[in-house]
């Protein structure tokens, strides 16, 4: 299905090419952050939602770029009153909350705020939740976002293709190959290192290690890995798109795989990328709020993934790239909140390969399979959210 485009511009990221704005970005909504969870604008109720400057939350971005086509086709959707940062929702006619949306680098950063109980809901990787469960954060995951959609890029000048050419040109070469990644404890990072551990490559974060074949510079954030590549910092980047396909848009890159892909074969494929959040206390204390707010984010998603033109135009406005990087970039992503078997099981790779890695010495240390269940996720609130919407009508 085809949609128009309703939206005001908002470029806020990667105005000149290989050149990140982030910094600026969340430098602007530095002293909001600091203030707590819950908050009132003139008496009325606010949620702290934070997102990641990514495709992968194309969602949120779908959602607030169209308040027309969402008040039309669900009845529900969000009012700007300060384009890009503060939002009014609205729910069959009715006010329900005021939405205020906190842009973040990378998961991390999500689970920082959340830790600080700065926000309420979240989309953030699905790692970096883990990780703030294992460390006895009050958070859980209610619903899947965004699956695969994390790449691998070489310079384009480099005679390599292929992955298997990659083995055999870094292995025991001495070469040194400096790959850029968006902080260490990100889904690109955590999946690039067990390929790597699979193939017998050596890696480190020590620059001065002679011995290692990979030596991984922290980009921190992955609108950073632009200029990673265009700076000549590395001579490849994995992370999350459009990114990696902004360096191919530029010239400067060339895609080597879908990070779904590497070895071995289908332990990563269609691999849980991003998730959505929310806090205990946010989900107890305001029950009606959060599953109405669930029901938007699911027409969202569902829109999101029905409409690769709207969202690649979305997307393109609201980070400030070419709408040709976004289009080319949606071929690796797909979004959903149906969190069936093998999402699953993607999530309960990422625990057993964190715990291995040493990432978990709390929560879901040592946990494997169904036993990160009770912990990680509570599906309830998209449950009920979905039911609803069934009721009303839709199907997403």
């Amino acid at each position: 299905m085809k949609t128009s485009l309703e939206s005001t511009t908002r470029r806020i990221f990667l105005k000149n090419a290989g050149k990140s704005v982030v910094s600026a970005v969340i430098a602007a909504g530095a002293s909001p952050l600091l203030l707590p969870a819950k908050q009132s604008f003139a008496g009325v109720d606010t949620v702290n939602f934070a997102y990641i400057l990514s495709d992968h939350h194309a969602p949120m971005m779908v959602i607030a770029q169209n308040p027309v086509l969402f008040e039309e086709k669900f009845n529900m959707y969000l009012k700007p009153l300060t384009d890009g940062r503060l939002y009014d929702f609205y729910h069959e006619g009715s006010s329900i909350c005021r939405v205020k949306m906190v842009p973040t680098k990378k998961g991390p950063d999500v689970e920082k705020l959340m830790a600080r109980g700065s926000v309420d809901m979240a989309i953030s990787g699905t790692q970096a939740i883990l990780m703030s469960v294992d460390r006895g954060v009050d958070t859980k995951i209610i619903s899947p976002v965004q699956t695969a959609g994390n790449v691998f890029v070489l310079k384009k000048n480099l005679q390599v293709k292929t992955w298997k050419e990659f083995v055999k040109h870094v292995k025991g070469s001495g070469r040194k190959m400096k790959i850029g990644i968006p902080g260490p404890h990100t889904v690109a990072a955590i999946i690039f290192r067990s390929a790597l551990d699979h193939e017998g490559i050596s890696y480190t974060e020590d620059a001065v290690d002679k011995s290692a074949d990979i030596v991984f510079i922290n980009m921190k954030g992955h609108g950073n890995l632009v200029a990673a590549l265009n700076n000549n910092i590395t001579q490849g980047i994995i992370g999350a798109q459009p990114y990696p396909a902004l360096t191919i848009h530029q010239g400067i890159g060339k895609l080597i795989l879908n990070l779904q892909d590497v070895p071995p074969a289908g332990r990563w494929q269609g691999h849980a990328c991003c998730s959505m959040e929310a806090s205990g206390r946010f989900l107890k204390q305001r029950p009606e709020v959060s599953q109405k707010l669930a029901e938007l984010l699911a027409a969202g998603v569902h829109l999101t993934q029905e409409d690769k033109e709207l969202t690649a135009k979305s997307c393109s406005t609201w980070l400030g790239v070419d709408r040709s990087v976004e289009t080319t970039a949606m071929a690796s992503l797909d979004y959903t909140t149906n969190p069936a078997a093998e999402w699953k099981q993607s999530v309960y790779t990422y625990a057993a390969t964190m715990d291995r890695m040493s990432m978990f010495n709390g929560t879901l240390a040592e946990k494997r399979g169904k036993e990160v269940d009770p912990a990680a996720f509570d599906f309830s609130v998209m449950e009920r959210a979905q039911a609803n919407l069934k009721k009303r009508g839709f199907s997403v």
